[in-house]
């Protein structure tokens, strides 16, 4: 198992995992299954009755999905997702007995060692060390980040940076984003080994890191860096608190403000003039069939089932075309088919704002105002298209 490569193509962010029995699928954000992700380790299930078997259609029930599904949907999900699958894959070409549980646990733990460095023996933590060593080939300076930093604090914004690393791993990356070696001055607060998630909850205390003392944190400096801390804590020296403070990371459920980079490539792929065709046309074939389905039964045209089955099949060839643009194991980050996939669902959910990078808010003025986009319900799509067409005064 040593010699596994991990393949950036394989899988995608926001997979489920069974824990029962080792499948690796995408579902929608109502939890229906797409059945035609469902892999076994590297394979696609053989049979996919097995699954609406398991399941008695294609529907996740709420408790099976809370016991016995993990959800992948980190940044480092699709390396782990790979080697999961590879594993897998291993121990059933040579019959090696498994529980799917234990092998997600221990890859699970694997991860944290390789990131953290917590293990008895004292070993891992080494992610941080190859990424120093090669940092160019993990980051892109970000001339972007940095205007825009400073054009928040030339607008009178207050702006912090807090993380669970440890400051010599982020002031090298800093250094290299930023192009600056006084990246500090970037922002009003610098928070490092903030040991989120407890963070939100601790009582633990904030901590110089230049000069450790025993003394307590009563004020921010800028230019200084300071670790641990809570939020209670956090908000009083900061007077920083409630919807005035807009927060972003890579953590779906926690941060306001969610940077998925993926988007970057699934917005290139759905702007090529390729894709745009193919799914317009899909949405121009669902309509025919919508129509053609209508007609009274005792007046169809002759040969006309024929012609709705054979538009079934093509709309199932297109379905599939649109998927494998994006990954051909899994498809979209972001979309099933005709619904959101759960991974988007979340970010809907918990995300005030979300976008590749956060560069791309450079773009817009500093006051403006994003509003939620109108969601509409299948009773309301005729009159709301109406409108947006600009038909609305029009008989229909």
């Amino acid at each position: 198992m040593i010699g596994f490569q991990f393949d950036p193509k394989f899988a995608i962010r926001g997979l489920h995992y069974d824990y029962s029995n080792g499948w690796l699928m995408k579902i929608d954000n109502m939890a229906n299954i797409q059945l035609n992700t469902v892999h076994v380790g590297r394979e696609p299930i053989k049979n996919r009755n097995d699954v609406i078997d398991l399941h008695r259609g294609l529907h996740i029930a709420p408790g099976y999905l809370r016991d016995n599904m993990f959800q992948l949907n980190d940044l480092f999900s699709t390396p782990q997702a790979c080697i999961l699958s590879d594993i897998l894959q291993y121990f059933r070409e040579n019959d090696i007995s498994f529980h799917p549980r234990y092998l997600c646990d221990d890859v699970s733990q694997a991860a944290r060692i390789v990131h953290t460095g917590s293990h008895l023996m004292g070993m891992g933590g080494r992610i941080h060390t190859s990424i120093n060593n090669d940092i160019s080939k993990y980051l892109d300076p970000a001339p972007k980040l940095v205007e825009y930093l400073e054009n928040l604090r030339k607008a009178g914004k207050k702006t912090f940076l807090m993380t669970n690393s440890t400051l010599p791993f982020i002031d090298i990356g800093m250094r290299y984003l930023t192009s600056c070696p006084d990246w500090r001055d970037l922002f009003d607060c610098v928070i490092v080994s903030a040991r989120k998630p407890d963070f939100y909850h601790s009582r633990r205390p904030f901590r110089r890191t230049r000069e450790p003392t025993w003394d307590a944190v009563t004020s921010f400096e800028k230019g200084e860096v300071y670790q641990g801390g809570n939020l209670n804590d956090f908000s009083r020296l900061t007077h920083w608190s409630g919807q005035r403070v807009l927060y972003f990371g890579d953590h779906i459920y926690s941060d306001l403000g969610a940077i998925i980079h993926e988007l970057a490539d699934e917005i290139n792929i759905r702007n090529t003039a390729s894709y745009r065709h193919t799914l317009s046309w899909l949405l121009r074939l669902e309509q025919l069939l919508k129509e053609a389905q209508s007609y009274d039964a005792r007046k169809r045209p002759e040969g006309l089932d024929g012609v709705i089955e054979a538009w079934r099949a093509e709309r199932a060839c297109i379905r599939l075309e649109l998927k494998i643009v994006f990954n051909r194991h899994f498809g979209s980050v972001f979309r099933t088919h005709n619904n959101p996939t759960f991974f988007a669902n979340k970010i809907r959910k918990f995300a005030d704002i979300y976008t590749s990078t956060i560069g791309n808010l450079n773009n817009i003025p500093l006051d403006y105002v994003f509003f939620p986009n109108r969601t509409y319900l299948p009773h309301e799509r005729v009159v709301e298209s109406l409108i947006e067409s600009g038909k609305v005064g029009q008989p229909f």
